[in-house]
């Protein structure tokens, strides 16, 4: 293997650094290209509204057919619902993300019409059975929110987790290079204590927090890397 150049090491840490950059990930519902987890919390996030949704319609029907009124096309609507719902699944754990995004879109539509159904009849006390049923489910809907929110934790954590990892795999390599990185290494350690602090049990004001927190770092983190990657230049020069 031919010998790297030492210009072009410099260049290599220097990709690296622009690949950190954007440490942390945001904690939100548009996390992006995380892999297989990130798709299937997507998949979870449409699943507890699909639920909602149909907690909604079986409300709905249960009301029409009380009131003789004839529900064929409601319980198509959410018969169909709960088959995207299984294909949505099964696209997201194969990470197929065109089908994917196209079920969720074909899935609002459904919920859209079963919407427009339901107001053009009018039919008194649709909204008092659909509170009341959403009510009744209640605890339901909060352990799937739970679950989500559990599992998006998770993926912000472990995109958290490579970032340090190639924090330090720089930090080694401008080592190697003869730079001081004392207080690099005493900044990533900084931020892996913080983090050591907090898991996919954390609630929300406490990832925030470490979130805000680690954004400064990284980003003095930045600074720092950028200073050394200087000073060995001049070594070189």
């Amino acid at each position: 293997m031919g010998k790297i150049s030492k210009n072009r090491t410099i260049g290599i840490i220097v990709i690296s650094l622009l690949a950190i950059s954007t440490f942390p990930v945001i904690l939100s519902e548009e996390i992006q290209n995380l892999g297989e987890d990130a798709l299937y919390a997507r998949y979870m996030t449409y699943h507890q509204r699909k639920e909602t949704a149909v907690i909604a319609m079986d409300a709905i029907i249960k009301l029409y057919d009380e009131k003789g009124i004839s529900t064929t096309e409601l319980v198509s609507l959410k018969i169909k619902l709960n088959d995207l719902d299984s294909k949505a699944k099964i696209a997201a754990v194969n990470t197929k993300r065109d089908e994917f995004y196209s079920i969720i879109k074909e899935s609002r539509e459904v919920i859209k019409y079963f919407r427009e159904i339901t107001q053009e009849k009018e039919v008194e006390g649709q909204k008092d059975v659909v509170k009341a049923a959403l009510e009744e489910n209640k605890n339901y809907l909060l352990e799937l929110r739970a679950e989500t929110s559990t599992t998006k934790k998770g993926i912000y954590l472990k995109a958290v987790d490579n970032r340090l990892e190639k924090l330090e795999q720089i930090s080694l390599r401008l080592e190697e290079k003869g730079a001081d990185v004392s207080e690099i290494n005493a900044k990533i350690d900084e931020i892996s204590s913080s983090r050591a602090k907090i898991s996919d049990e954390s609630d929300r004001d406490a990832l925030k927090e470490f979130h805000q927190s680690a954004k400064e770092d990284v980003q003095q983190l930045r600074e720092m890397i950028k200073k050394a990657i200087e000073e060995i230049k001049e070594q070189n020069n």
